[in-house]
Parts: structure tokens; sequence; C-alpha cells
């Protein structure tokens, strides 16, 4: 696929993140959504793109039937029946099945592609994970992102790779990748209109990484784990460390972190949840930190967590400890 269609493709599913991405950004009080259904309304734009691109050379691709002909699938079926070792082929069956919602076999047919390139075929790989995502399957879905991050090994320079993949470590909070995929988009030179809207990304992860703190309001920590609970850490666990509110209901102040300790967190009145209920300079509170299996703040079995009393924008940086268990 040449980089004017792939760029024309992203730029409609930029219009998509639009509308998509407050879905896609993390709510602390909610549970966090799977990476099939964040990455869903990204992809289904492009899924029958595929079908009109060239995925061989120009000849082979002239030889295949069109995608768009009221049999195409029936003749490609047919076309790879009797040409088995033809990959592009298979990459035009895998997008023909994708255009009509044929997951499963959409997913079949990319595998067979990438396996007639010895396992390395970046386009096939995201035909995988794209039909994965697409397929409503949870299980699959949540394989998806893995194919996503071995095409972008294969090609790190492929447009569309690198938008999902910065997509996908943007919803796993491994932000400085998702800006260093998105810096690499643009160093592609996509149109201005993509240019803006993928800028705007990266100004939104400098915020978050690189957030201004209201020192009068401050709390600012050191969060460490206790060395016997290291091996109990879930994998791609989330950490939320959060002020209880002293009379139920949501936290007065909450950030959501990959859980990659140790690690320094800072909270403020700005990271309130509700306006109107914020920490205020010298108040006394608790503040939790707690690493979650499930995505979700509210405690649930096999949390680990940690807890210290903490005044307001006095205290200074405190050492928080996460060393108990919920049972």
């Amino acid at each position: 696929m040449s980089l004017f269609v792939i760029l024309a493709i992203l730029l409609a599913l930029l219009a998509a993140l639009a509308v998509a991405w407050p879905l896609l950004r993390p709510r602390p009080s909610l549970p966090s959504a799977p990476i099939a259904t964040m990455v869903t309304v990204l992809v289904v734009l492009a899924g029958s793109a595929l079908v009109y691109s060239r995925l061989g050379s120009p000849a082979s691709a002239r030889e295949l039937p069109n995608a768009d002909d009221t049999h195409s699938i029936s003749a490609l079926a047919r076309h790879v029946e009797s040409q088995p070792e033809d990959q592009a082929g298979w990459m035009a069956l895998g997008a023909a099945y994708g255009s009509v919602g044929q997951f499963p076999l959409a997913i079949r047919a990319y595998q067979r592609a990438n396996r007639l390139n010895d396992g390395g075929d970046a386009n096939a790989l995201l035909g995988i994970g794209e039909a994965m995502v697409l397929s409503g399957d949870a299980s699959l879905g949540e394989k998806a992102p893995e194919y996503i991050e071995r095409a972008l090994q294969i090609n790190p320079r492929s447009p569309k790779a690198l938008f999902y993949g910065a997509v996908i470590a943007y919803h796993q909070e491994r932000l400085p990748i998702a800006r260093e995929r998105f810096e690499a988009l643009l160093a592609l030179s996509p149109p201005q209109n993509v240019r803006v809207a993928v800028l705007k990304e990266i100004d939104d992860i400098d915020a978050r990484l690189h957030p201004k703190i209201d020192e009068s309001t401050a709390i600012h920590l050191r969060v460490t784990l206790a060395a016997e609970l290291a091996s109990k850490v879930p994998p791609n666990a989330l950490l939320f460390v959060f002020v209880p509110s002293p009379n139920g209901g949501p936290p007065l102040a909450v950030k959501r972190n990959a859980a990659t300790l140790p690690q320094e967190v800072a909270l403020s009145a700005a990271d309130s949840m509700m306006a109107g209920r914020a920490i205020q300079a010298g108040q006394k509170v608790s503040v939790v930190a707690r690493i979650s299996a499930s995505g979700s703040p509210l405690p649930a079995k096999g949390d680990l967590y940690g807890q210290i009393d903490y005044v307001v924008g006095k205290s200074g940086e405190r050492a928080l400890q996460i060393d108990k268990l919920n049972p």
C-alpha cells in the first residue's frame, strides 16, 4: 500500500479519533475498557481499504479479482486454492473477508499470508491484529496488540502500525512510547490536517507527563513496593494513587499510571474528579496507592495497596510503600 493511501486512511481514522478519544482516555472512576473496545472504532474505517490496495506486485494485483466484484470472495478463494503459494492472493482474501465481517476467516487468510513470508510480513500481522479487534471476541481482541507490536518491529516506518501502536501504548499508560510513535509518524511528513491532529495528541501526552502542580494543594509521593510482594504484581497492572473522601463517594484526587515501581507521583486539586470536591491547602488526608489487576480503583481480591497520612501542601515528598495484600 502506498504512503499516500495509508495517510489517507489515517486521516479518516483521526476524524474518528476526535469522536472516540473520550472513550480512549482513562477515567479513574470507571473500570478500564479492554483494548479491543478502544481500538475498534479506530480500525473499522480502514478494514475495507486494504481490499483496494496493491498487496503484491502491480502485475500480480492485476491478475486478482477486484474486491468490489459481487463474486470477489468466492473468486479469490478459488484463486488461492489453485495457487496456494500466492501471498498477495491470501492478503486480498483476508481483506475481502474483513470487509464483509467474516473476521475469523480473515484471520486465517492473513495467517496463511504471513506463513508464506516466514512469519515476518508486517502487513499480514497488521491484518491479523485488525481482524482480531473487529471480531468482537474479547479473547482475540486482547491478543491484537501483540500482532500490531510485531508489525511495528518489522516495519518501524509503517504509518498505520505507528498510529495503532501509539494508541495502544497510550491506553497501556506507556506515555513516553506513545509520544515517540506519534513523533515518528510526524517524521513521515503526513498531510497538514493529520499533522495538526497528531500534534494535539503529543501536547496532551506532554501535559500528562509534566503536569503543572499547584504547590499549595500538592501531595508529593515516592511510591514503592515491598520486596516480598514483587512477585504478586500481575501483568499489565495499573497503579491508582488517590485521596479517599472522608464522607464517602468519589476520591478527592486521583492519578492512574502503569504499575512500574518505584515512581514519583504528584497529586493536587487539579486531580479532582468532581467540581467542588477537591483537596484543600492544609487539609489532613489519607493517601492510598493501589495496584489493580482489574483496571478498577475499587478494592478487589488480590490487589496490593499501601496508605499514609498527609497534610496537603505542607508535608513535602513522602514515601508511600505498597505493603499489603487484599485477601
